[in-house]
């Protein structure tokens, strides 16, 4: 559990080539999410879900942060020991989250597809790196938990899934990432609100008297604009 890496350091996974990969997959979805959403209609209970699923996978992501000490020890506690990827799951959730808001059913349906196209060469990667420092630690720990998706044995450690967290941890740049995450939800739901039958309706002087949807982007400005400044302050005090 105290294994070192002074002289391994943890792989940096170089750019793919891939048209769909890691580092593009969520602006895609976004700009698909976005899109849809001008002609693609959408009711209550998706939204409510939509944000559900938002709130679980940022959520995720931030107690991952505060969990992980990366090159120092093998992580296997708090959201470690509910799955080997948590950050990926929370991407995940994050994702599914915009493709269900945008009321596309076919976006939905495909991302599972596309998430695994494009971080299936990462995990193989970071598995086949973790594996060649801890050895057996490491595949016996694989053999006990989940790679992504949590299954009915690990979901009992759900209650120690704060476990090792620090507040040390949590950068301004995660603070920052969670905004615009909240920034995007609320975006997408200000096109539905917006349009109606189509890209014929799409009319901005609605606005005039569309109080819930001047009130979801003055919110959708608020969030970004402080996630602009939190990023900003990072860069001031490095």
């Amino acid at each position: 559990m105290e294994t070192s890496l002074k002289d391994k350091q943890y792989p940096v996974i170089e750019k793919e080539h891939s048209v769909i990969n890691r580092s593009n997959l969520r602006n895609i979805i976004i700009v698909i999410s976005f899109l849809s959403a001008l002609v693609c209609p959408i009711d209550s209970i998706r939204i409510f879900v939509s944000f559900l699923l938002l709130s679980m996978g940022c959520f995720f992501h931030f107690v991952t942060k505060g969990v992980l000490i990366r090159n120092v020890v093998l992580c296997k506690d708090g959201t470690y020991s509910v799955v080997r990827h948590p950050y990926y799951l929370a991407n995940y959730l994050i994702d599914s989250s915009f493709c269900l808001l945008s009321g596309n059913i076919y976006l939905l349906l495909i991302y599972p597809l596309l998430f695994y196209w494009a971080y299936g060469p990462t995990l193989r990667k970071e598995e086949n790196f973790l594996t060649s420092i801890y050895g057996d630690e490491y595949v016996k720990y694989s053999l006990e938990i989940p790679q992504i998706f949590p299954d009915a044995y690990s979901i009992k450690n759900w209650r120690e899934i704060i476990h090792g967290f620090s507040r040390k941890r949590i950068t301004t740049n995660e603070l920052s990432r969670m905004l615009r995450f909240w920034a995007t939800g609320f975006f997408i739901v200000f096109l539905h609100s917006i349009t109606k039958d189509g890209f014929e309706r799409l009319n901005l002087s609605y606005l005039k008297n569309n109080h819930g949807g001047l009130t979801l982007l003055s919110l959708v400005i608020i969030l970004y604009v402080t996630s602009l400044i939190i990023k900003g302050k990072k860069r001031e005090t490095s």
